[in-house]
């Protein structure tokens, strides 16, 4: 009998403040300006997937790449940017898409296996 009566006054209490909130917020809120819609918000179109051959540097060897680029880039072919040595033999190839400004490197490994880094 004393939880019934312990919920009882909570309910009471509880509603007393509701009704409190929803009349203060109802003549302080100013009403909402008909401009403040929100946009429709879009999405960019997805990555492309886009086909190059590089060409390691010392040994003239020529390998196929596909890389995942922005819709922007696609069709265009990237710029070589440079060389630089990495852990275990590894050759790191830098390519530039001029339209976007998307690099990717090229990972050669000393035994020609490729692995893209996007």
């Amino acid at each position: 009998m004393k939880g019934l009566r312990v919920f009882a006054c909570c309910a009471a209490l509880f509603a007393g403040l509701m009704v409190a909130a929803n009349a203060s917020a109802g003549c302080c809120d100013p009403a909402p300006a008909p401009c403040c819609a929100p946009a429709p918000v879009c999405c960019p179109p997805p990555p492309v997937s886009v086909s190059f051959c590089v060409v390691d540097p010392c040994t003239c060897c020529k390998y196929p790449v596909t890389v995942c680029v922005p819709a922007c880039c696609a069709g265009q072919t990237p710029c070589y940017v440079g060389c630089k040595s990495g852990f275990l033999g590894r050759k790191i190839l830098t390519y530039k898409f001029e339209c976007c400004g998307e690099c990717v490197d090229v990972v050669i490994t000393k035994h020609g296996r490729v692995i893209v880094r996007d």
